[in-house]
């Protein structure tokens, strides 16, 4: 395009002397993208370009229906479209915002977000504001059908951005009724293209729904997106598409049209990954819609659950069992949900009941914060729910700062010890108490049958008899007799 002479003001934006080419973006099966300068602004935009040797008029109505979706998408994560004209030749085009950064593909390409806690976070802030802009376009009547990592911008500031909306789906006027979208708010459109392409089949087969892959093009809904969003999960877990074949198209669709999906944990078994996101990332890619998240609100819920907690994973005891027991490692920490639990512990040969708790207090933290076995047994009392976390997801969050990790560790450690040091003094203080009964048992004659005595103070410190033997045997004020069972002080021998 020249650049000669300066642009008039009402010269469109889409034609020269006013915007000048500085190259190719992108190319895809049916337009080019450039970008460009607009000389009267001076910014640079991105220009999408109709691809000229495209004929099919199919094509043509669904490159400008990408134009005017866009266009009444006003979202903060959908890149904003600016105008819909044609170029020097003719040719459709329009000028949106240009986004400059990486796909999401080349991030993960780029890092291991799971190796880093501060990378996992930012990759589900990328799926929540993804989330956000399907919600955005659900409730307007549209269902994108194309998302995969390959359409996620993100920006060196935080920016993010689902791209390439051109072969979106318009909900029906029964679809919007059933999914509570105003006719009046939904997105209109003069290009309807119902059935899209040879047996409906639209979209990217590696991250495809069972419903696109079979054309069924009546089925497909928001929950079509939803599998979409479980892809990019499933990719940030496993740096693979769910469907993936080595790039082999007809296989992937196979396996789309299949519905089976290896769990991540299978794909890349070395690595420890998350239990809570590779159940989220399963639930959406369910191959029966009615096994997914009913709604983008619904898996953007669950994704902030974990980032809140975690991940719990809610279990039942009933009342009489066993939640955790003294001495075994330590797996996961729980939160009591519903129910009373006791925590005890065996001092001595003695059950010492510690304490009791009810809703909302936290148990069995400290074994896996120092990986130290179990100091005490928790026992339902009533029947319980709790709130389990496991090891992986408790390391994971107290590690999120260096200095953070740190200091809760340490915290735990002073409180193991802290535990250990009041066992040792009630310890002492019940040995204390036996030899104070001992000694008041033979103050009076200077003797005392043993085994009478034994059992009687068996019964009342729940210690055993060899305990008791100990504590006599080691102090220096009393002798035990073994051949006529008796206890003597020992100035009396």
């Amino acid at each position: 395009m020249s650049e000669d002479g300066p642009p008039s003001l009402d010269a469109p934006p889409t034609r020269s002397p006013r915007i000048a080419r500085l190259g190719e973006l992108a190319r895809g099966g049916m337009s080019w993208v450039h970008r460009v300068r607009d000389r009267l602004l001076e910014r640079d935009l991105a220009l999408k370009v109709l691809d000229p040797s495209v004929e099919h008029p199919r094509i043509h109505d669904r490159f400008l229906r990408e134009a005017q979706v866009l266009a009444q998408l006003d979202h903060p994560h959908i890149v904003p479209l600016y105008e819909l004209a044609t170029d020097d030749a003719g040719t459709p085009c329009f000028t949106m915002k240009l986004v400059e950064g990486q796909t999401l593909t080349e991030v993960v390409q780029a890092q291991d977000l799971l190796a880093d806690p501060r990378g996992l976070l930012h990759a589900l802030d990328i799926l929540l504001k993804v989330c956000d802009a399907l919600a955005f376009a659900h409730g307007r009547g549209v269902v994108h059908r194309d998302v995969k990592p390959d359409n996620v911008m993100v920006g060196s500031h935080g920016q993010v951005y689902l791209m390439d909306w051109g072969v979106v789906r318009l909900l029906s006027d029964e679809q919007l009724a059933r999914s509570g979208v105003p006719r009046a708010r939904a997105v209109r459109c003069d290009r309807g293209l119902e059935g899209d392409g040879p047996e409906g089949i639209v979209g990217t087969t590696a991250y495809m729904a069972l419903e696109q892959a079979w054309g069924h093009d009546e089925d497909i809904d928001e929950r079509t997106d939803v599998y979409g969003v479980g892809g990019l999960l499933y990719f940030i877990l496993t740096g693979r598409a769910p469907h993936a074949a080595g790039g082999d198209l007809l296989a992937e669709l196979e396996l789309a049209r299949v519905g089976y999906i290896r769990p991540p944990q299978e794909v890349v078994p070395q690595r420890a990954l998350p239990r809570g996101l590779c159940n989220v990332a399963m639930r959406a890619l369910a191959a029966q819609r009615d096994r997914r998240f009913p709604t983008i609100a619904a898996l953007r819920d669950e994704l902030e659950r974990f980032l809140r907690g975690g991940a719990f994973e809610s279990r039942r005891f009933p009342a009489g069992s066993v939640i955790v027991r003294e001495q075994e490692p330590g797996d996961a920490a729980y939160i009591i949900a519903q129910g009373r639990c006791e925590a005890s512990k065996i001092e001595s040969g003695r059950k010492i009941n510690l304490r009791t708790m009810g809703p909302g207090e936290l148990f069995g933290e400290t074994a896996i914060l120092t990986g130290a076995p179990r100091t005490a047994t928790v026992t339902a009392l009533d029947d319980v729910t709790v709130l389990a976390i496991s090891r992986e997801a408790l390391e994971q969050w107290v590690e999120l700062d260096s200095w953070m990790g740190t200091l809760v560790r340490s915290l735990a450690e002073r409180f193991r010890e802290a535990d250990a040091a009041l066992t040792d003094q009630r310890k002492r203080s019940l040995e204390l108490h036996v030899r104070a009964e001992l000694l008041a048992a033979v103050a009076r004659t200077g003797r005392a049958a043993w085994k009478p005595l034994c059992a009687r103070l068996c019964e009342e410190t729940r210690l055993t008899e060899l305990d008791l033997l100990a504590i006599a045997t080691t102090s220096d004020d009393l002798s035990l007799d073994a051949a006529t069972d008796v206890l003597r002080l020992s100035r009396a021998r």
